[in-house]
């Protein structure tokens, strides 16, 4: 009887324990879900002041001349070439640009073939040096494949494959390639037999960067001096639809240096005095950001400026822009990011927030420097006590909330 009623109390007292800990651990979850005490770090964060404006491109640029036949570019979009340098071949069938196209693949599978075949350089490479470059030529292959990047995929193809060849050598393999380049041989004697050469080849008339295509705005442009645009005379441009009327192949994109010209409010002219450098984004031509300067800076008399930025970078994506919506990236905050809900001003009118320092709330004071169109604000860092510092957490919800208060 004794033990029976021991039993009872031991199986008793193991209930309330472990109901005492679930307890316990459902009052500690409760309070961490509903507390109501939610926090954000404070990290340094970098933003620009923008204005999203449309603009009008002016270049030095030179019609060239079309021919009659089947155009071939061997040049891309966007290349440097030479004055008289060859731009494209002119066939009398479409047919025989692509077979040229051909010709020129399997000539440069053979000759690297060969050079595997005959050279013993590759021995004098280490096998951790053939790694690394496979492993940066497949992740080559990989990017340029995921970015549609068909010709520089090929070519990362091909280095591949030599690479692979190589690592073969190194290791000891016997590589024998005369079976593969008879048959590409043949291949080549099969395709020569049904191309026929150019009638003629199209040469640049001028050296500079070479686009495949015109607008109709090459003759409108040359005419005007960027510099002395009016927001009038710009928006007049801006508005225009001018019809590419010439038989043309191209054209080509004489110097380095190009112009922006765009209307922004007068609120800027002093941000955007003549001689300073800033930035430039085309989101719909390319993430990157474009540096430019202020080249000239014309404000009329209805609160406008027509200004026009000056740009020596060029690249395949900015060698054919005309009419572009841009970001003008005006002026760059950095500082520590802080979330809008958790300012509040104190007695002393001081702007600031409360973080949590051990189980404590306290209260940070903030210097704002930039309020962003979200739901942000920058703030100065300041070395000084009783500002908010790098890496603070920031409470950004909370009820009753003053200096000192527990919040564990």
């Amino acid at each position: 009887m004794t033990k029976t009623k021991n039993r009872s109390w031991q199986r008793l007292l193991t209930v309330l324990i472990v109901l005492a800990l679930l307890g316990y651990i459902g009052y500690q979850a409760y309070r961490s879900i509903f507390s109501g005490i939610k926090m954000e770090l404070a990290v340094n964060y970098s933003i620009y002041e923008s204005i999203e404006t449309q603009g009008l491109i002016f270049r030095s640029e030179t019609v060239i001349p079309s021919k009659n036949g089947n155009i071939y570019y061997t040049v891309k979009n966007g290349a440097r070439i030479a004055k008289d340098g060859v731009i494209a071949s002119v066939y009398s069938s479409e047919n025989d640009g692509l077979l040229a196209d051909q010709l020129e693949e399997v000539d440069a599978r053979i000759a690297m073939l060969r050079d595997l075949q005959n050279n013993d350089s590759s021995t004098h490479i280490t096998l951790d040096i053939i790694d690394t470059q496979l492993n940066n030529s497949l992740n080559a292959l990989i990017a340029d494949a995921g970015d549609g990047s068909f010709e520089e995929a090929e070519s990362a193809k091909s280095n591949l494959l030599s690479l692979l060849s190589k690592k073969q050598i190194i290791t000891g393999k016997k590589v024998d390639f005369s079976a593969e380049i008879a048959k590409l041989e043949q291949r080549k004697k099969d395709l020569k037999s049904q191309y026929h050469a150019p009638l003629s080849v199209i040469r640049a008339p001028v050296a500079g960067y070479f686009v495949d295509n015109t607008d109709g705005y090459e003759s409108i442009v040359s005419a005007t001096d960027p510099l002395t645009l009016t927001t009038d005379k710009l928006g007049e441009l801006l508005s225009m639809e001018p019809q590419d009327s010439t038989a043309s192949a191209g054209k080509i994109v004489g110097g380095y240096e190009w112009y922006f010209a765009c209307v922004v409010p007068d609120a800027y002219y002093n941000t955007l005095a003549v001689g300073n450098a800033l930035s430039i984004k085309m989101n719909f031509v390319s993430d990157e950001e474009v540096p430019v300067t202020v080249a000239a800076c014309n404000k009329d008399n209805n609160g406008k400026l027509a200004v026009v930025f000056r740009c020596a970078y060029m690249s395949e994506q900015l060698s054919d822009i005309r009419k572009e919506t841009a970001q003008l990236l005006v002026v760059r905050h950095s500082g520590l990011r802080v979330p809008k809900c958790a300012i509040v001003i104190d007695d002393d009118m001081q702007a600031g927030v409360y973080i949590r320092s051990g189980n404590v709330a306290a209260f940070r004071k903030i210097d704002q420097l930039y309020s962003e169109p979200a739901d942000y604000v920058i703030c100065k860092i300041k070395d000084e006590s009783g500002y908010l510092q790098l890496y603070d957490d920031i409470i950004v919800s909370g009820k009753g909330l003053y200096d000192g208060k527990t919040i564990d």
